[in-house]
């Protein structure tokens, strides 16, 4: 069973300036694992490996996103360049209660920031498989 939840965020001017870093941030991280692939022929990296302005499970999460790049790369032979700003917080990188919580670069470290959401009724969807695993 899948479950989707739809939600806004509703940050503040201090939260929006740390989120657009965040983002801008990590497509020029993923844009760069990926140059740093094709020169090295190496798809092997960590989050030690990579210099960035983000979290540890944020950075794993470009390393993985490049890797998926340098596959569309290599069957194409053409490189994609990102860049739309995004970034991709996994299921372990943040909680939602009565607002999101998930971690962002402030000032050298790596802080946990809460941001408003505005949910609704509507926006929970349950989604049955049918694995029976559970």
């Amino acid at each position: 069973m899948k479950l989707t939840v739809k939600f806004k965020i509703l940050p503040t001017k201090e939260q929006e300036k740390y989120l657009q870093e965040t983002l801008n941030e990590y497509i020029l991280t993923v844009n760069s694992i990926v140059q740093a692939m094709i020169d090295t022929q190496c798809v092997k990296f960590t989050s030690k490996d990579i210099q960035a302005n983000l979290p540890s499970a944020v950075k794993n999460q470009a390393i993985q996103d490049a890797k998926s790049v340098y596959k569309k790369y290599k069957k194409t032979n053409k490189l994609p360049i990102l860049k739309k700003p995004v970034c991709i917080w996994n299921n372990q990188n943040y909680k939602i209660a009565d607002c999101l919580s998930f971690p962002v670069f402030v000032n050298g470290k790596t802080k946990r920031i809460k941001v408003k959401i505005l949910l609704t009724d509507t926006s929970i969807a349950v989604i049955k498989s049918d694995d029976s695993k559970y």
